[in-house]
């Protein structure tokens, strides 16, 4: 049953005045909630106390490394120069001799491979110090000769080709079997030589008759011409090479081109992996020490470090002719860049694994120290030294109480710190120690 005010009468203004002062009270205890003084209100701007940030103590193998990049090459280019002529062949005139059938860049050269042809001559590589600096023919002597031998013996097991001594029969005997395995003949004497010979030979039966002084000379000249007749090794078809295999990198020429000058870069045909480190790591460097090469596709390759500083400075690379273009299938290979860093040079432990990234840049990770077993490990902003000098970290255990604990920072690598505290027991793996606060 519902409850009303009075008609009339002092009761109903008893409950109307009881119903407002009800009411304004009501309203200026909501308005006052909501005024606070400038104290309440600085108060309650206030930034709540800090809290500390921790991070557990781990127990792990630290390893300190060297990173850089590095460039998967093939090692220690050198240009490839032709030098001297070829043997003049029936039909070919005394023009400047020509590139018949150039190189193909990519190819690895061995001993006894024709690198090219010029006027449709070969051009044979061999293993030798000293450059093939003229023709050789029956009778010469000398260090060109003991490296033609050489090779020989090396090409030619079963021939019986002697370690020394001036050409004779059965070297260019050899000479011209190994030529014919290539599918070219060797250079036999030419038209004007075999009719000289045959004047000679007639002079000493002319003069028989004579006989006496006349016919001792026919035959002197006779005997002093046969002494160099016979094959000829043109000094432009042998190119001689300190070291054989090696790879053909680039090649600067196409056929027709003058056979003279740099015709390309060989490199040898194992690969390494050229880089920089910053000049500040070098002292962390050895020779021989571990690295890991991670390539383009996420692999990774074991390598050793090989040569640091000047010993790994890459060749500059053959200069090229602008007016010459390579052939088919060239690699192009461009200059390196200067970094401003230290060169050093890795060896892959597996050639075939980085056959295909020749030419792409890898990432270098040389192992420069480590722990060697686990260790306690921190992040290095958990540690900090106090006024004496001592290095500490402070440790928070689960009520949320702090202390520090001494300890002997060791190997810092990748952010963390070697940890080794003063009293064994007072410093765990789990402990959680304080980074900062937040």
């Amino acid at each position: 049953m519902p409850f009303g005010l009075p008609r009339s009468g002092p009761s109903r203004v008893v409950a109307v005045t009881t119903a407002v002062a009800l009411a304004t009270g009501a309203a200026g205890w909501l308005i006052g909630a909501q005024v606070r003084s400038p104290a309440d209100a600085a108060a309650a701007h206030r930034p709540p106390q800090p809290s500390l940030i921790t991070v557990p103590v781990e127990k792990r193998t630290l390893t300190a490394t060297v990173t850089a990049q590095g460039t998967v090459a093939y090692g220690a280019p050198q240009p490839l120069t032709l030098t001297g002529s070829v043997a003049t062949g029936a039909g070919v005139t005394g023009a400047t001799p020509l590139i018949t059938k150039a190189p193909a860049a990519g190819r690895t050269l061995r001993e006894g491979d024709v690198l090219l042809e010029v006027s449709g001559r070969p051009v044979l590589v061999l293993t030798g110090k000293v450059p093939m600096y003229r023709n050789l023919t029956r009778g010469s002597t000398g260090d060109d000769v003991r490296q033609l031998r050489s090779a020989l013996r090396r090409l030619l097991p079963g021939r019986g080709v002697s370690r020394s001594g001036p050409l004779d029969g059965g070297a260019l005997d050899a000479v011209a079997s190994w030529y014919d395995r290539r599918g070219y003949q060797a250079a036999k004497p030419s038209r004007e030589e075999r009719n000289e010979l045959r004047r000679l030979e007639q002079a000493v039966t002319a003069s028989k008759p004579a006989g006496g002084a006349v016919l001792a000379t026919a035959k002197e000249e006779l005997a002093e011409f046969k002494k160099t007749y016979g094959i000829t090794i043109a000094s432009g078809e042998v190119l001689f090479l300190p070291k054989l295999p090696v790879r053909l990198t680039t090649v600067t020429v196409k056929a027709g081109a003058p056979a003279s000058g740099v015709i390309g870069t060989v490199a040898d045909p194992t690969l390494v992996v050229n880089g920089d480190v910053a000049s500040d790591d070098l002292d962390l460097l050895k020779v021989g020490m571990a690295a890991t090469l991670e390539h383009s596709a996420g692999g990774t390759v074991p390598a050793t470090l090989s040569a640091l500083g000047a010993a790994a400075a890459p060749a500059a690379p053959a200069p090229s002719d602008p007016d010459r273009s390579s052939g088919e299938g060239q690699e192009e290979e461009e200059a390196p860049e200067a970094t401003g860093g230290t060169p050093v040079r890795l060896k892959p432990k597996s050639q075939k694994k980085l056959t295909r990234y020749a030419g792409q840049a890898v990432k270098i990770t040389i192992k420069v120290g480590g722990t060697g077993h686990a260790v306690l490990t921190v992040p290095v902003a958990a540690v900090f030294t106090s006024s004496d000098g001592q290095a500490r970290v402070t440790v928070q255990d689960g009520s949320g109480a702090v202390r520090d604990v001494a300890v002997e920072a060791g190997l810092t690598t990748g952010g963390n710190v070697q940890v080794t505290p003063a009293t064994p027991a007072a410093l765990r793996a789990g402990d959680r120690v304080v980074v900062g606060t937040a």
